[in-house]
């Protein structure tokens, strides 16, 4: 068996944010700054671990800490402050863009897609299911729409619209409202969903209402723009720590309504805002992973800890499945307290 490529020091170029990590090294002052010191570098000692177990050649690492960035990390030559695919991350771009259109009163979670959507189905045509028109914007923000995980195969498209014209050719796996069915489709809904309720287009919808407002920043990749709403963006590792802060309580992120309606969320864990989360005795976490839809792999992890931690990590490579036991050992090393 071909032995895994080694990712020490020498083979595996690191860059660190100096002024960040380095002064949280180098301080010889308060426990706590030496406690976040042991915390971040224990980030990266997993990280590193598992790109050693995965045979991942690059990566890109962003660690805050009460919403502020305690270091970041770049491996293989990856910089976390270039953009990069963040897959399946891009989900509470989408979500946080859609609870923004509610806390302003111009959505509700209750409303139907038959009230919304009439000029997309205008467009592309009328729902295969007809099922489809009662599916509310909670279920497809909480994955139990019934909708299939992706849409039926056909030719290629270019853009949201296109897919969405797909979307309503496949038939509903469930009846809306009933089990939880992780479903891309459902989130590229929401995207359509957005281009409908303010005549703009998705990406500079979403990237104002949710990146920009936490002062972050992205862009859709023209490689996977048909699937831009549920895991097209291209973010930076230090970007997307910085928007998904948006989830903290104190962050002003987010309105009374769609702050009420997560906090709100029967399950532990549950699926909120593009999120999955779990309420703890520290707080809740939130968490996701992410694998790239394309032929050239990759996949993203972000876990937002009770205890006012976040990790992001972007990865370039299949990662052989393992971005959960990834997610597993940020969650480990964020129990640092």
């Amino acid at each position: 068996m071909k032995r895994p490529r080694s990712l020490s020091r020498s083979r595996l170029p690191i860059r660190m944010s100096v002024g960040l990590i380095g002064i949280a090294l180098l301080a010889s002052g308060t426990g706590t700054q030496n406690a976040n010191a042991d915390a971040t570098l224990a980030l990266d000692t997993a990280v590193r671990s598992w790109m050693q177990e995965h045979q991942i050649g690059a990566a890109s690492l962003a660690v805050m800490k009460d919403n502020a960035l305690n270091g970041s990390f770049g491996y293989g030559g990856m910089s976390p402050a270039k953009p990069a695919r963040i897959a399946s991350l891009s989900k509470a771009i989408t979500a946080v863009c859609i609870a923004r259109l509610i806390d302003e009163g111009r959505l509700s979670f209750t409303t139907p897609l038959g009230a919304v959507l009439a000029g997309a189905f205008n467009r592309v045509g009328e729902p295969i299911d007809p099922r489809f028109r009662a599916i509310t914007i909670e279920q497809l923000l909480t994955h139990r729409a019934g909708l299939a995980r992706e849409a039926r195969q056909g030719p290629r498209v270019r853009d949201l619209n296109g897919m969405f014209a797909k979307i309503v050719l496949t038939p509903l796996e469930d009846n809306p409202g009933a089990r939880m069915t992780y479903s891309n489709a459902g989130y590229q809904t929401l995207g359509v969903v957005a281009e409908a309720v303010t005549g703009n287009l998705y990406e500079r919808q979403c990237g104002s209402t949710a990146l920009a407002r936490m002062r972050s920043s992205g862009a859709i990749d023209p490689a996977l723009r048909p699937r831009a709403a549920s895991d097209g963006w291209r973010v930076s590792a230090i970007d997307y720590a910085k928007f998904i802060q948006v989830l903290d309580p104190d962050a002003g992120g987010l309105g009374n309504t769609s702050r009420a309606w997560q906090q709100g969320l029967a399950g532990n864990p549950a699926y909120g805002l593009g999120t999955f989360l779990r309420r703890t005795a520290q707080g809740t976490t939130f968490w996701h992973t992410g694998r790239v839809a394309l032929r050239k792999r990759g996949g993203s992890v972000t876990v937002k800890s009770g205890s006012g931690w976040t990790a992001v990590v972007i990865f370039d490579g299949d990662g052989r499945g393992g971005a959960p036991e990834l997610r597993r050992r940020l969650d480990a090393a964020l129990a640092t307290p």
